[in-house]
């Protein structure tokens, strides 16, 4: 100052605090960048949710879920969230992430979209830029779960190696379907819905109406 150098402890508990604080929001923008969310759906959040008649009870165990996990509650089981297209599923996930990123003490976490991820892996055996690993994150969301091409063996396979690997690790995962339980054993096999059943509890999304419909109304209103 004024040409003169002080020594760092001279700095006063306010400019302190704002630095510490600064440094923190730098680290969570890192850390959320890597999270892979598309950009259309970065404000989904637990407050940004438009709640449908129906979702009452899948809100509330996502909430809790999150506070246990932000608590240091050591969870033995993620969050399948089932359901028709248009319940919200993805919205809560993302509004989990959210939460588990945006903390005290943070967790690197993942989300994939399933059927995207997997074009993704197929391009990057010729000339295209592989998707990021799930094994190295804490948390990992697998998005509409059920919609990618389930006749090929390749596609069964992968996800396979994705559930085999969490739970051997005993890793969390959040997930989202369309499909029922019958309907996932017969797309992705047994030795898979077997892995996700001990993997994730389940919850019903059990919606009334489209969530996208809601939104398209309180738009236009």
């Amino acid at each position: 100052m004024l040409g003169r150098p002080f020594a760092a402890e001279r700095y006063c508990e306010f400019c302190r605090t704002a630095e510490e604080a600064d440094q923190k929001e730098r680290e969570w923008l890192a850390l959320w960048a890597r999270v892979g969310v598309p950009k259309g759906c970065e404000r989904c959040t637990f407050e940004s949710f438009e709640p449908a008649a129906g979702t009452d009870t899948a809100v509330a165990v996502c909430k809790q879920w999150v506070k246990e996990y932000r608590a240091g509650t050591s969870l033995r089981r993620g969050l399948i969230l089932r359901g028709k297209p248009g319940a919200g599923k993805t919205h809560l996930a993302i509004a989990m992430l959210h939460q588990l990123v945006w903390s005290e003490h943070p967790r690197s976490a993942l989300f994939i979209n399933v059927p995207q991820w997997l074009d993704a892996l197929r391009e990057s055996y010729g000339e295209g830029e592989p998707p990021p690993s799930p094994s190295g994150f804490d948390i990992v969301v697998l998005d509409d779960l059920g919609a990618e091409d389930w006749s090929s063996a390749w596609t069964r396979d992968r996800i396979y190696q994705i559930l085999n690997h969490r739970e051997q690790e005993q890793l969390l995962m959040i997930v989202t379907t369309n499909c029922s339980w019958n309907e996932l054993a017969g797309r992705l096999g047994g030795a898979s819905v077997s892995r996700l059943r001990r993997l994730c509890r389940d919850v019903e999304v059990d919606a009334r109406q489209d969530f996208r419909e809601i939104l398209v109304e309180r738009n236009a209103a």
